[in-house]
């Protein structure tokens, strides 16, 4: 059988790739240049989870792989940094994201283990107020998920009450946001745009009604 390569290998090959006489199109690429296809590699993965093809998901995570040595090899190239530091970023993020593996703080569920993960990180990111936590929430999320993380912190802060008290399934709550899109279409307004819009401005009320409570 013949012997599998191994993430080493595979970093060997990309700086081959970027060297001298390599391939034209990957030593052009640049941080910015790669940045939309991280997202697209993304999006294919989790299309491959969707479907449960363990082989295609293979496949897929492996181009998620290449976005990230690609990048990594950029950053050793600029003297800025290298897959080693990459790779210890994240171990030591999840050391001190679960005190509760290692180290001698103790979990009863999942979801205590959330609540910690927030607290390590709003510490760590020097966050005291919700605004400043709801600022973090990465921008480039697609709106629907930015606002609803949004709204998941205003709620848990107390700071905002979802007024309706309708109950709804899942396949009617999708009913009603492609009604919506189908309402932004017909008005010409662009759903995406106008949400992140919106979520924008409620961040930056949220910031008035947390100072003034």
């Amino acid at each position: 059988m013949e012997k599998k390569m191994n993430f080493y290998d595979f970093c060997d090959i990309v700086e081959k790739l970027r060297a001298p006489g390599g391939c034209p199109w990957d030593r052009e690429q640049t941080h910015k240049s790669l940045a939309t296809c991280l997202l697209e590699e993304a999006y294919e993965a989790n299309d491959a989870i969707d479907e449960g093809n363990p082989m295609k998901m293979a496949d897929e995570l492996g181009d998620v792989l290449l976005q990230v040595v690609m990048h990594a090899q950029i950053g050793k190239e600029e003297g800025t940094f290298t897959i080693d530091d990459v790779t210890d970023a994240v171990s030591r993020k999840m050391i001190e994201r679960h005190p509760h593996v290692f180290g001698d703080v103790s979990v009863k569920d999942s979801e205590e283990v959330l609540d910690n993960w927030e607290k390590i990180k709003k510490s760590q990111r020097g966050q005291k107020t919700v605004y400043e936590a709801m600022e973090s929430i990465t921008k480039s999320l697609p709106a629907l998920s930015r606002a609803t993380k949004v709204i998941g912190k205003a709620v848990k802060a107390d700071l905002y009450k979802i007024e309706s008290e309708e109950k709804l399934s899942g396949e009617e709550i999708g009913a009603k946001l492609f009604e919506i899109c189908a309402l932004a279409r017909k008005n010409g307004v662009d759903p995406e745009a106008e949400l992140a819009l919106f979520t924008k401005k409620f961040i930056k009320n949220f910031k008035k009604i947390e100072e003034n409570t």
